[in-house]
């Protein structure tokens, strides 16, 4: 069986009564499970990475016999020494007033947190690269030093009543506009600041 996009499902049963799991081979291939080995509470436990391992491990084990559905995530090492950030989403039934059977899947979003750490990573430095030519437009235009154009940046900044990141990129993309030109430098960058209140 597979999910979306083509990746193996990650299926897993729990029973609360014998304390079996039983998982699906997709599960069992990411935990580095070998044919004749038994998945386990234990086993879950000892790949979370330390810094969950107590908290996330608590919840898990609480979830598997307490009533209802239930999610958690956090990062496992796999059988190849990667570390992987999953997500666990379960159901339980009821079998005579007790958590008879809890059965759900496992998400693996490992690539989509990589995706949303890179993108954050690019963003930070297109915000960086951006801060760092309005600065230098401030000290061509003004003739102060980066600590000062720092300051200025976030004087308008102020005034407008607007991020710092959002002044930047209007000075930034001010310079090319034709409606900002003026005889001298000066006077152009002045017109943008203005024009932000």
């Amino acid at each position: 069986m597979s999910s979306q996009h083509g990746q193996v499902a990650l299926l897993f049963e729990y029973d609360p009564s014998s304390q079996r799991w039983s998982w699906s081979h997709g599960l069992r291939d990411l935990y580095g499970l070998g044919p004749d080995e038994v998945p386990t509470t234990q086993l879950i436990l000892d790949r979370m990475v330390e810094p969950d391992r107590q908290y996330v491990g608590g919840q898990l084990e609480g979830h598997l016999v307490t009533s209802g559905s239930f999610s958690c995530a956090f990062q496992m090492c796999d059988g190849r020494g990667g570390v992987r950030w999953l997500r666990y989403v379960g159901q339980w039934e009821e079998q005579g007033g007790e958590v008879g059977r809890v059965h759900g899947f496992v998400v693996d979003v490992t690539d989509a947190w990589h995706v949303y750490a890179a993108k954050s990573v690019e963003g930070a430095l297109e915000h960086r690269a951006v801060n760092e030519q309005a600065k230098g437009a401030l000290m061509f235009s003004f003739g102060v030093d980066d600590r000062t154009a720092f300051q200025l940046l976030h004087g308008f900044s102020n005034r407008a009543h607007v991020k710092s990141a959002v002044v930047a990129r209007r000075i930034v993309s001010g310079l090319s506009d034709p409606k900002f030109f003026r005889d001298e430098p000066v006077r152009s960058l002045l017109a943008i600041v203005l024009a932000l209140e």
